[in-house]
């Protein structure tokens, strides 16, 4: 089978190509700057340069990726790339054209050459605020409050890939990814939290953790990453987006883990949270259609994290 991965050298998108090679999969990394050492991070160099063929490319140009689809004989793909919260805050318009209409030239990619399936990254940001919920746990078919532009685009490409498999019988199923962290370099609140709360600590810099009363659904990158590429495995599910979960803990709670594998790290805890995402979503649908549940707890992720910083530090693990 030979896959496309949209956003293939990104943090989600390079753990994705990882896991399908090591499946004994096929890989086009196709992504508007690729990132190779991103690659070298998860892969080594003979199973990149056996198993991946990295393309430049634009989501918007629909016709560039339709090329590299039909050269590479790909058979599904796995869309990723996407601007994140605070670049698409910024930039409506550029929003729009990258998350919205780069999503739809995929989904009409796929309907032109009939493609077998096609998994692409929703949001629980599609929800908006906690409140708007009775349940403590919000349904994966919940009604969608959006909040800001990015979560704008998600909950409306939501809808268009509900259009594309009742008007074209498309297999699409939507992944809704929550707080993703790990090695690799993001932009956002997340980042910021993580850079100060685990990447400074690591190293032996100081950190200055901001929302330190936040709670927070840390989800380690190999979760969503595995839980898309099971999703590409299953024909036409009931469920046209699952919601999935990390493992719901504020910031206080990690930095005391910090402070437990790292009892020399200099933190120090902003006060404040955030009216942020929900963390707190009914995953039934996705656990029995696709048996996907989560691996990695905030413990085991955030070890990860800090050991691969100092291994690329040159510093010994914890």
């Amino acid at each position: 089978m030979s896959y496309l991965v949209t956003g293939g050298t990104g943090l989600i998108g390079s753990r994705i190509v990882r896991d399908l090679v090591r499946e004994g999969e096929s890989v086009v990394a196709y992504d508007w700057l690729p990132n190779r050492s991103a690659l070298e991070g998860a892969l080594s160099d003979p199973e990149i340069d056996d198993k991946v063929t990295i393309v430049p490319g634009d989501v918007t140009d629909a016709p560039h990726l339709i090329r590299t689809i039909q050269a590479n004989n790909v058979e599904k793909i796995i869309h990723t790339a996407s601007l994140l919260v605070l670049d698409s805050n910024s930039n409506p318009l550029r929003a729009l054209k990258v998350n919205s209409e780069g999503t739809t030239c995929v989904f009409e990619a796929a309907r032109i050459l009939g493609l077998k399936k096609v998994v692409w990254s929703s949001s629980n940001s599609v929800f908006g605020s906690p409140d708007m919920y009775p349940d403590e746990y919000i349904p994966n078919d919940a009604p969608q409050y959006p909040q800001n532009m990015y979560a704008a685009t998600k909950s409306f490409n939501e809808t268009v890939a509900a259009y594309y498999a009742d008007q074209y019988d498309l297999d699409i199923t939507g992944i809704r990814y929550m707080h993703v962290y790990g090695g690799g370099t993001r932009r956002g609140f997340i980042a910021t939290i993580i850079q100060e709360l685990v990447l400074n600590p690591a190293i032996g810099k100081p950190g200055r953790v901001p929302h330190s009363d936040a709670i927070i659904g840390w989800s380690y990158v190999d979760d969503p990453a595995r839980a898309s590429v099971m999703a590409s495995k299953v024909a036409k599910p009931k469920t046209r987006c699952y919601s999935i979960m990390g493992d719901v803990r504020t910031v206080r709670e990690v930095a005391d883990y910090v402070q437990q594998i790292l009892p020399d790290a200099d933190l120090t805890l902003l006060p404040g949270g955030f009216t942020g995402d929900p963390v707190k979503l009914d995953t039934s649908r996705i656990e029995q259609e696709v048996g996907y549940r989560p691996d990695w707890s905030m413990e085991r992720g955030i070890k990860k994290t800090v050991n691969r910083v100092r291994k690329q530090n040159g510093l010994p693990p914890v």
